[in-house]
């Protein structure tokens, strides 16, 4: 074992180890009862998406690609940076969720009519018969699970959901 001599300066430190971390204030909820709500929740919808993961056949795509296909079949032609900006992932890894739904021949791109160099991306006949539940066996059980709940329920759920994810995109 090797001992560094008695005057030997210390070596300086990582620079990790000396920059001040920065993090984001967390918000701070006083009421332990909504802090308990809220994990009851978390943990409820953690327990859905799972359920809802383990069944079907999107299962062989990722939750990524699921979503990135879904919002292509819903909003039409999209270049892959304005896709990457919608779902929030840097444009590499939304490039490599495009080339393999493309592989999958859910996917296509054309050249942009405004710009040569870039490129649409169009969801294919198969990608919307996939998201739309038409050949979805997991939408499809999120379907029949939904006939459980009155009208007026999916509704108020429909809408809850769109309140909370436009609150955590702040």
């Amino acid at each position: 074992m090797r001992t560094r001599p008695p005057n030997s300066a210390k070596p300086p430190a990582r620079e990790s180890e000396t920059e001040e971390r920065t993090l984001p204030e967390p918000t701070s909820v006083a009421d332990p009862d909504q802090l308990t709500e809220a994990a009851e929740l978390y943990h409820t919808i953690g327990r859905v998406i799972r359920l809802l993961r383990h069944s079907g056949d999107l299962g062989s795509l990722s939750p990524g690609a699921a979503s990135a296909l879904a919002t292509v079949a819903r909003s039409g032609p999209l270049r892959l940076g304005d896709l990457a900006n919608i779902e929030r992932v840097s444009a590499p890894t939304m490039s490599r969720i495009v080339t393999g739904l493309e592989k999958s021949g859910y996917l296509t791109r054309e050249a942009d009519p405004e710009d040569g160099r870039a490129q649409l991306l169009s969801a294919t006949e198969a990608a919307h018969n996939l998201v739309t539940g038409l050949t979805s066996a997991r939408i499809q059980r999120f379907a029949a699970a939904l006939d459980h709940l009155a009208p007026d329920q999916r509704q108020s759920l429909r809408s809850a959901l769109e309140t909370l994810i436009g609150a955590l995109e702040q």
